[in-house]
């Protein structure tokens, strides 16, 4: 599967320029570990560097920052070696939501 599709490469770019502001865009895309632990809410990337991803991420507990595209897009879960895998029926959200409901407990 492919992680990172054109179309979500030019929704997360087109966000850049708005900054860190939760409340002023859009979560684009989930990708998670179907094996375990890590999820990946990503909200923005940087047009010149475009392994660059800013988003909302849960490994051990939740948090906002930057994760390479390139990690996640080589990662291969033990012990077989598979790959992580983006949820195809999730829809955009408005950042600062998911997150108040992320903290508030619940699962999306």
């Amino acid at each position: 599967m492919t992680l990172f599709t054109q179309t979500i490469i030019d929704q997360l770019i087109n966000q850049y320029p708005k900054g860190g502001h939760l409340e002023n865009q859009n979560v684009i895309c989930k990708i998670f570990n179907p094996y375990g632990a890590g999820t990946w809410y990503c909200i923005n990337m940087d047009p010149s560097d475009q392994d660059y991803v800013w988003g909302i991420a849960h490994l051990f507990e939740w948090e906002i920052g930057s994760v390479l595209r390139s990690s996640l897009e080589t990662i291969r879960v033990p012990p077989f070696g598979l790959p992580l895998e983006r949820d195809i029926h999730f829809e955009p959200v408005n950042a600062q939501q998911l997150w108040d409901r992320l903290m508030a407990g619940e699962t999306i």
